[in-house]
């Protein structure tokens, strides 16, 4: 009888792992965006690469630094200060720490400090993001935006490069959501939320490059493309209990706006 019983509590355990995320503890070793920081060691140095593929490497993980901040606040104001940690952390010791010489040689500000204070409002347990917090974001964000400005002003203007930047960010959605999913689960919610983060930030920019007004048409699809990613695999914050979509199905998303890139003359 006794034998049974703990079987019965084993399963009933069981079960109720499989219907629940699994929520990471604080003093996370592994790394975060694995794929992307993977993509950072392997990337050749800057100055074997052309000025554009150069740009778009630096570009893109400005946008890899800003998702996580994205997805950072959004855990912290949803009371969610604990799974908000990792991504205020890791991108200070890891993207940052890439990031850093070459905001240096583009004599563009650094911003270590300001993701400093954020992560220690987030260790600290803070709900909300005011405080130190919201001083910490007002003066990061116009570092941010001058710091993606520092790519060629031509490249930023042309809705291809800028396109391809976007599908560019889909690519690495689609690598750390696949990095979430461990037999047909999602099972490292930190992962998951990289992925939305890094949704967030193409979104984003979709929305800046529509209200500058270039290439509308291409824009216009670009954002339903996104959209229908969001309500397909983020329709809420945490993640649900059954795998939303395939990995493949996200990674598609970024090859639909590719083909859009490719269709644009500049």
């Amino acid at each position: 009888m006794l034998l049974a019983l703990s079987a019965g509590l084993a399963a009933s355990a069981a079960l109720r792992a499989m219907a629940a995320p699994i929520v990471p503890p604080l003093d996370l070793d592994i790394p975060i965006c694995r794929g992307g920081l993977r993509r950072v060691a392997e990337v050749p140095q800057r100055d074997a690469l052309t000025p554009e593929a150069a740009d778009a490497d630096f570009l893109e993980k400005m946008g890899l630094l800003e998702g996580h901040l994205i997805v950072g606040r959004r855990l912290l104001e949803a009371g969610q200060a604990r799974l908000a940690v990792p991504h205020f952390g890791h991108p200070i010791r890891e993207l940052y720490t890439w990031l850093e010489p070459r905001l240096a040689s583009r004599r563009v500000p650094g911003f270590e400090r300001e993701l400093e204070v954020m992560e220690a409002w987030a260790e600290g347990g803070n709900a909300g993001t005011d405080g130190r917090f919201g001083e910490a974001w007002t003066s990061l964000a116009p570092k941010l935006t001058r710091a993606k400005r520092a790519v060629d002003p031509q490249r930023l203007a042309s809705a291809r490069f800028m396109l391809g930047h976007v599908a560019m960010m889909v690519y690495d959605v689609a690598s750390d959501y696949g990095e979430s999913i461990e037999r047909g689960r999602i099972v490292n919610v930190v992962e998951y939320h990289d992925s939305m983060g890094f949704l967030a930030y193409a979104t984003q920019t979709v929305a800046e490059q529509q209200a500058a007004g270039r290439a509308p048409a291409e824009w216009v699809e670009a954002a339903g493309v996104l959209e229908e990613l969001r309500r397909l695999a983020y329709a809420e914050l945490l993640p649900p209990g059954r795998l939303p979509t395939s990995v493949s199905s996200v990674r598609s998303r970024s090859d639909r706006i590719q083909a859009i890139a490719a269709r644009v003359q500049a």
